[in-house]
């Protein structure tokens, strides 16, 4: 009997690790962006047990990982209503509902419930919660659809710090807590992008097989640009296991757009490693654009519009006809991707191709600057958000529409944080080119108090100035040519003809409009210094020393 006992255990103990090992394969299908081959394979298990509260919460988490968020909740729920009242089905719906625009509140509700319950209220953990349950509250508040980018704006990240934290001094050799908490830092903004690389580092210490922070490191780098640190961390990634796709297909994207020949190896490795499915058809299309087989790119995307892939075909159809100079079809196939695509699906790169279509299309250029807002708002690089706020400006002005091109120069120099001679210029004409006047003016005394040695503002001054006094009899024009006459003094030689200009200007107003003959007299007497014995100016004076007598 107690043979038939010993044996019985060892083969329950075997079939649990056998188990436990299948879980920790799916697990990591998912880290290595093998999202259809996890979700088969805890499909597999969760068929041969539905009542594996953990087997469940990933299968949950593999149709999250497809973009299936819907079903996995609806997943969750059913797990709930069949009895499976248990901590992380709790926090997998909370996960869902936080993906679908839930409220936060109510998640954490659901993640403090599940702390609670699995909290230890005896033995050498009492008082310390579960690590499983921590890291999945972690991951359901820094994983969206896309797995390892962390970029869906959803969830609360200090609480889920906070809890990650607790996991990883609960157990000492969990990496997993750090790889989310560096997601969660991630979602925080650029700025943290430190604390971020720190977390992957203490994920590579405690497990240092594992390819996925060094391949999050990596991507810290390729968000800066920083190619050296870029390619040691992707090529320590792939040291630990060359059969780590993601780090080919961010190769890839990197080198797509300078280096063809090169981008054609890794996205060969890509398809190589990651699952066979029509994504990776989608990408090798990609690769085909940019290697300029338009044609072939075109053939290889129609195969495409009857799969669970034809989401982002007319984005494809929309490169190859732009790049074909067919700019109606690539509107059409931009027009038809942006009805349909879900907005969290959308590249910042779909925005760019976007506005670059459009903006040649005469009447759309409201709907080109919202593509290139997009951009903006997006992409994190501070050159790029200066480049097309640049794009931006100059399709407004080549529309005459002034007003909101100024607005568009205002942001220019707020993003850059520094406002140049130029940025007075541009601002200032194109005031100008608007004809509101008023604010010119404004415009142009402020461009001469921090640029009195340039000319322009002066020059904006006095054509403001002439629009609204055009008969120079309130005041404005001749105070506007007096200031640029100050300016003309510092050079008589260089400025000797425009300072006749305008002194002849202010003699008129001295004459004409306050009959002040005295005043003409000097200004006229100034022009002659500038050209003695002028016959024409001579005569003048004359004619107003006349006019003085008379009036004494």
């Amino acid at each position: 009997m107690k043979r038939i006992i010993s044996v019985g255990f060892f083969m329950i103990f075997s079939i649990a690790i056998l188990n436990a090992q299948t879980i920790n394969d799916a697990i990591k299908m998912l880290s290595y962006g093998k999202n259809i081959s996890a979700k088969a394979q805890l499909q597999k298990l969760y068929e041969a047990n539905d009542k594996d509260e953990t087997v469940v919460y990933w299968l949950g988490q593999s149709m999250i990982a497809v973009d299936d968020v819907s079903n996995a909740k609806a997943f969750y729920q059913k797990a709930l209503s069949n009895g499976l009242n248990l901590p992380l089905i709790w926090i997998g719906i909370a996960h869902t509902e936080l993906l679908e625009g839930g409220n936060w509140e109510a998640a954490r509700e659901k993640f403090e419930q599940a702390i609670t319950f699995t909290t230890e209220t005896r033995g050498r953990n009492k008082g310390k919660p579960s690590v499983a349950v921590l890291n999945a509250i972690g991951r359901a508040n820094c994983m969206g659809h896309l797995m390892l980018d962390g970029s869906s704006k959803f969830g609360n990240m200090d609480y889920a710090i906070e809890k990650l934290k607790l996991a990883s001094t609960i157990d000492i050799t969990n990496s997993e807590s750090f790889i989310y908490m560096g997601l969660c830092y991630r979602k925080m903004g650029g700025e943290f992008g430190g604390e971020a690389q720190k977390a992957y580092m203490e994920a590579n210490n405690r497990n240092p097989l594992n390819p996925v922070a060094n391949y999050l490191i990596g991507k810290i780098y390729l968000s800066q640009l920083n190619k050296p640190f870029m390619e040691q961390y992707f090529n320590a990634a792939l040291a630990i296991d060359v059969a780590f796709a993601p780090v080919y297909l961010d190769f890839y994207n990197y080198y797509s757009n300078r280096e063809v020949n090169i981008a054609k190896d890794y996205i060969e490795k890509y398809l190589q490693f990651a699952d066979k499915d029509c994504n990776n058809d989608y990408f090798y299309a990609d690769y085909l654009f940019r290697a300029g087989n338009y044609q072939a790119s075109l053939n290889k995307a129609k195969e495409l519009e009857n799969t669970e892939c034809k989401a982002r075909v007319p984005i494809l159809f929309a490169y190859n006809f732009d790049r074909l100079n067919d700019s109606l079809k690539a509107k059409a196939n931009i027009e038809k991707f942006f009805s349909t695509i879900a907005p969290d699906k959308i590249l910042v790169s779909d925005y760019e191709i976007a506005f670059k279509v459009f903006a040649r299309f005469q009447g759309f250029e409201k709907q080109s600057v919202c593509y290139a807002n997009k951009v903006i708002e997006l992409d994190t690089l501070k050159n790029t958000k200066l480049q097309y706020l640049s794009q931006v400006s100059e399709l407004y002005e080549k529309a005459k529409m002034y007003l909101e091109q100024i607005k568009i120069l205002d942001q220019i120099v707020v993003v850059r944080g520094t406002k140049t001679e130029y940025d007075f210029y541009k601002i200032t004409s194109t005031s100008y080119n608007s004809g509101n006047f008023d604010t010119t003016i404004l415009l142009a005394k402020d461009y001469i108090i921090n640029f009195p040695a340039k000319p322009q503002g002066y020059d904006f001054y006095v054509k403001s100035a002439k629009k609204i006094d055009t008969s120079n009899v309130t005041g404005l024009y001749f105070e506007a040519i007096s200031k640029q006459i100050e300016y003309y003094l510092t050079d008589t030689v260089k400025y000797k003809q425009s300072l006749v200009n305008n002194y002849y200007i202010q003699m008129a107003y001295y004459n004409d409009t306050k009959k002040d003959y005295v005043r003409a007299i000097e200004v006229c007497d100034k022009i002659l210094i500038l050209v003695p014995g002028e016959p024409q100016t001579v005569k003048i004076r004359e004619s107003l020393v006349k006019n003085s007598g008379r009036r004494q």
